[in-house]
């Protein structure tokens, strides 16, 4: 037998990535603090979990034959990946000391806030594959899978502005993971059930 552990391990991970990453990025405004910044990046490496584990209910919903779930896995991975790559610039700008208003120091944060623009896709290609699974096979509640379809749009859209400075869809992002983090820890000893059933949805 599975030990409960481990799938509550991997569904509090959405929720620690959602919470601790909106306290440590603050306004965005900030000046630079090396223990936030190593709190914001932790938490971004913590949601490879939670994708990981998210995207094998999936992959068990769809009994192994279907490719959504994989395309869920690496794009959340890439997008996770990208997002943790925005962190790289204001590191290397602590650790050169450049000067705040200088052009380099403009450069580096732009380099940062353009990976962030740039995860947003994979992002969302991930928020549209589970969506996807989730609907047809109801292996999560259809309110977590409308709200991956809207938080999939709102990231597409969001990305369409390669110009911009907020991204408030990556916000709408960390709220779904949120929820959907709460739900799975709250139901995790049913989940085996729950794909069970979702399987024989999809067979159907």
């Amino acid at each position: 037998m599975t030990s409960p552990v481990f799938p509550r391990l991997g569904a509090g991970c959405g929720a620690v990535f959602a919470i601790v990453l909106f306290a440590a990025s603050g306004s965005g405004s900030h000046a630079y603090l090396a223990p936030r910044a190593i709190a914001g990046s932790a938490a971004i490496v913590v949601a490879i979990p939670f994708v990981v584990y998210l995207c094998s209910l999936l992959r068990s919903a769809e009994e192994g034959t279907g490719w959504l779930s994989g395309t869920a896995l690496a794009a959340g991975v890439s997008g996770i990946a990208l997002k943790l790559a925005s962190e790289f610039p204001a590191l290397a700008l602590h650790r050169a000391h450049v000067a705040d208003g200088t052009r380099l120091h403009e450069v580096f944060e732009e380099m940062a806030g353009g990976a962030t623009v740039l995860s947003l896709y994979p992002l969302a290609v991930f928020c549209a594959a589970t969506a996807i699974v989730v609907l047809r096979s109801g292996v999560l509640p259809r309110w977590l899978g409308a709200g991956a379809a809207l938080t999939a749009a709102a990231l597409a859209v969001n990305g369409c502005f390669l110009e911009a400075s907020f991204v408030p869809a990556l916000l709408l992002f960390m709220l779904w993971t949120l929820l959907a983090s709460v739900h799975l820890l709250r139901t995790s000893g049913l989940a085996q059930a729950t794909v069970a059933e979702a399987r024989a949805t999809v067979a159907a």
